[in-house]
């Protein structure tokens, strides 16, 4: 199973972070702030440390700077516009947010590239955006690599067609639910779950037909994955937007911030701690303004 975790990743440096004004509609976990000057340069500094301390545990980071002549303020999650597979495989996803849609550059593959990653095939939904459908890449979608399965949380960022043409294409089962926090759909699946070495982190409590929980429940069941079923207010404190990676040594490695585990009660601990290790720091500023956590500014190299 360890070989469905990745030990390389792409992180984006948060050079123009500031809050969004165009996620804040449908982002219930992002705060809005008055624009402060030491939002970008806390940003950078939480996510030096992040980078840092996964580094330290043998995991190869490929960190990019930011770059775009354009307005990017959420450039530090990546995850949401681009995703890996084998073999030597690239997506490319439609993004709702204007702004965010710059965060999709060539120039990022052809850095990549240099730096020895190889893609032989680049899949594009970007045109979706013509028809104003979108899905936000393993934000709106939390794979199970190993089972082969694509849990996906319907929202405004979370197409039904486009998941089933993913599904389709990449011979993935989708797992369709719903999911709610403040009346609002979750606006993504890894906000509210995460899967990871031989368990899941969920909030079943944001999922109110008992039907689609217990699907959720009776495909992680047989898919051995050991439950742990969070509170609304630990899922507020990012606990479900982990991330699990393997070192060189393809030993399991836990990846959150320091908000997301110090909400962890010990029974949970006792429990992750048995599967894998755990990395966490703080980014409090990209979590308040940003409205995502450590997962979303990890992608996957496969």
């Amino acid at each position: 199973m360890m070989k469905h975790f990745t030990s390389r990743i792409l992180m984006i440096s948060p050079n123009k972070f500031r809050n969004n004004e165009l996620t804040l509609s449908d982002n219930s976990f992002q705060s809005k702030q008055v624009e402060n000057i030491s939002i970008s340069g806390n940003a950078i500094s939480e996510f030096e440390k992040l980078k840092e301390a996964i580094l330290k545990k043998g995991i190869s980071v490929h960190a990019l700077s930011d770059d775009s002549e354009f307005d990017t303020p959420d450039a530090v999650f990546p995850n949401n516009w681009i995703s890996f597979h084998n073999p030597n495989k690239a997506i490319l996803y439609p993004m709702y947010a204007l702004n965010r849609r710059f965060e999709r550059k060539s120039s990022a593959l052809k850095k990549l590239s240099d730096q020895g990653i190889k893609i032989d095939i680049i899949k594009d939904y970007s045109h979706f955006e013509n028809d104003d459908k979108y899905l936000e890449g393993t934000g709106s979608i939390v794979l199970d690599r190993y089972n082969k399965l694509a849990y996906c949380s319907l929202s405004r960022r979370s197409d039904y067609d486009l998941l089933n043409i993913f599904c389709s294409e990449m011979n993935y089962k989708p797992i369709v639910f719903n999911s709610v926090y403040q009346s609002k759909p979750i606006y993504h699946t890894n906000v509210m779950m995460s899967i990871c070495n031989n368990f899941s982190i969920i909030c079943l409590d944001s999922i109110e037909d008992k039907k689609q929980k217990n699907n959720i429940i009776t495909n992680l069941k047989n898919s051995n994955l050991e439950i742990i079923d969070i509170e609304i207010d630990q899922m507020c404190s990012f606990m479900g937007n982990c991330i699990q990676l393997v070192d060189t040594n393809s030993n399991p490695l836990l990846v959150m911030s320091s908000r997301a585990y110090n909400a962890i009660k010990n029974s949970q601990l006792k429990i992750i701690e048995k599967h894998t290790d755990i990395i966490h720091s703080d980014i409090t500023t990209i979590e308040d303004n940003g409205g995502g956590s450590a997962r979303c500014m990890i992608a996957e190299i496969f």
